[in-house]
């Protein structure tokens, strides 16, 4: 990672070895999946390949930020980098491709990892109505090159007409741990989750989007248990949830009207592995979505998935690894967790089936070859 001045394809040194490329990205740690794939390449083998500069701002923004493009603006006049890759439509990516085409960057590269136009509740009407038809379009636009995260955002009416700007998927990847239950009974102590509890676990921002209203629901909807082990140890069922957002205080205030299962809010965590190793079932009720790196990460720790059918979640789960249900059918969602919180032997089986799809389709090499193999062919056109 480095902002020093470098002409295009002139490393640190001097030798002509390594492209700049700017990776742009918005929001915090642990809360946002485009910054952590922008992370996991910034740690990679790649940093071998290509000279990585930052260009990323913590907040969102609301309205065209000024001071922001021109500090960008001085940024890409000074290390000249061969591309730019900008992760993500709305507000924050058009300030990613206006600062590089205001510099003069030939080669700018978008992927889409969502639209504002799929949001159930997008707040201010006329703001949606600006990002669907103003800055998402101008965003595409402006992009020399664009890919996007998952083969169901590729076949989106909106990215029509894109001819020789679409460059294909690159999947989101993860990382693939060793041993991906080796923290497992340190964490379920410091979480107060005695053996026999069956702990589900929800990683997202907290919004209603992610079908936490659903969720809700089906919970509530959750027969007894059928398994006798649970039934003599009194075991309980325990939903995890990891995240924060802007609808944090009504969802808590739904979930804790649960009978019958013990919510835990955790907040914002950078110990998503560690949480992911001390439960048992992931649930995934999102009303839309592209690629998840949080279904990914979960599937590469062997926990069984229970996820809504839609968008990117279909094609992952196709081949195995959970059980996808119907978006805001809470009876379907009760029916698919119900049997793998009873059974072990289920969740392992379904488990297993989840990491095998992780690793051969969505792993951090995956990705990384797939990214690399694009990078070259957009520099050396």
């Amino acid at each position: 990672m480095s902002d020093n001045p470098s002409r295009p394809g002139v490393g640190r040194s001097g030798a002509v070895n390594r492209p700049v490329v700017v990776q742009h990205s918005a929001g915090i740690p642990g809360a946002n999946g485009p910054l952590t794939a922008v992370q996991r390449v910034l740690s990679s083998s790649l940093s071998d390949r290509y000279e990585f500069v930052r260009m990323h701002q913590s907040a969102g923004n609301g309205s065209l930020n000024v001071p922001l493009l021109r500090e960008w603006v001085r940024l890409l006049r000074r290390v000249r980098p061969a591309l730019v890759h900008v992760r993500g439509l709305q507000n924050e990516g058009l300030h990613g491709v206006l600062a590089a085409r205001l510099a003069g960057c030939p080669r700018v590269l978008v992927t889409v990892h969502g639209t504002v136009r799929d949001l159930r509740q997008a707040g201010r009407p006329w703001r949606r109505r600006l990002l669907v038809h103003g800055a998402e379009p101008a965003t595409l636009r402006l992009a020399s090159h664009v890919g996007t995260v998952c083969e169901y955002a590729a076949g989106r009416d909106f990215l029509g007409g894109l001819g020789g700007k679409f460059v294909g998927v690159i999947p989101n990847g993860v990382p693939l741990p060793t041993h991906p239950r080796a923290s497992r009974d340190r964490v379920r102590a410091d979480l107060d989750l005695r053996p026999d509890d069956v702990a589900m676990i929800a990683v997202s921002r907290l919004t209603w989007e992610k079908g936490y209203a659903v969720l809700a629901d089906a919970l509530r909807r959750l027969p007894p248990s059928t398994d006798r082990r649970q039934q003599r140890s009194a075991a309980r069922r325990v939903l995890l949830v990891a995240g924060d957002g802007p609808d944090r205080d009504a969802v808590a205030a739904l979930l804790a009207g649960v009978d019958g299962v013990e919510v835990r809010l955790l907040g914002n965590r950078l110990d998503v592995p560690d949480l992911l190793a001390a439960a048992d079932v992931f649930v995934f009720p999102t009303l839309h979505e592209n690629l998840s790196n949080a279904l990914l990460e979960a599937m590469a720790h062997g926990l069984p998935v229970v996820a809504s059918a839609v968008g990117g979640n279909i094609e992952v789960l196709r081949s195995g690894g959970g059980r996808l249900v119907p978006a805001g059918d809470p009876d379907a969602l009760a029916g698919a967790l119900s049997p793998l919180l009873d059974d072990p032997a289920e969740r392992r089986h379904v488990g297993e089936l989840g990491r095998k799809v992780v690793t051969e389709s969505y792993s951090l090499d995956v990705m990384l070859g797939a990214l690399d193999r694009v990078y070259q062919r957009i520099i050396q056109e």
